[in-house]
Order: C-alpha cells, then sequence, then structure tokens
C-alpha cells in the first residue's frame, strides 16, 4: 500500500515539474511582427520595409507617390 501512495505522489510530481518545464519553453518563443504604415494617398497598410517614405509620409507604391506630389 506504501508503494502505491509513493508512485501516486511520484507521477504527481512528475507531471508538475514537467508541466512547470513546457511552459517555460514555450514562453521563450517570440512571434516577430512586422510595423506597418498607411499609405497616404489610398489608406492600404503596408510593412514599412515595404513601403516608400517621403517627408514622413508613406506610399504604397511609386504610382502613389507621384498622385500625392501632384495632388499637393
Amino acid at each position: 500500500m506504501r508503494i502505491l501512495i509513493l508512485l501516486a505522489i511520484g507521477l504527481l510530481l512528475y507531471l508538475i515539474i514537467s508541466s512547470l518545464l513546457r511552459k517555460t519553453k514555450s514562453a521563450e518563443k517570440t512571434i516577430e511582427t512586422e510595423n506597418l504604415v498607411r499609405c497616404e494617398q489610398c489608406g492600404l497598410h503596408v510593412a514599412d520595409h515595404e513601403a516608400i517614405q517621403q517627408n514622413h509620409h508613406y506610399f504604397c507604391s511609386t504610382q502613389h507617390l507621384e498622385e500625392f506630389r501632384q495632388s499637393k
């Protein structure tokens, strides 16, 4: 009877410790996100590294940059 109780306690400790270890491993994984900016001409959101920047304004294409320049 004592052996069964000790085995149950050991199993319980094993489950608790393994659960804690899994949580710390999953917390270490990070998701990289992209910064999105809004096109001044059409309002489309594009990744900042893909956008065209001109005087603190962002554009999704050179065509929209030119249209913005002409509208000023």
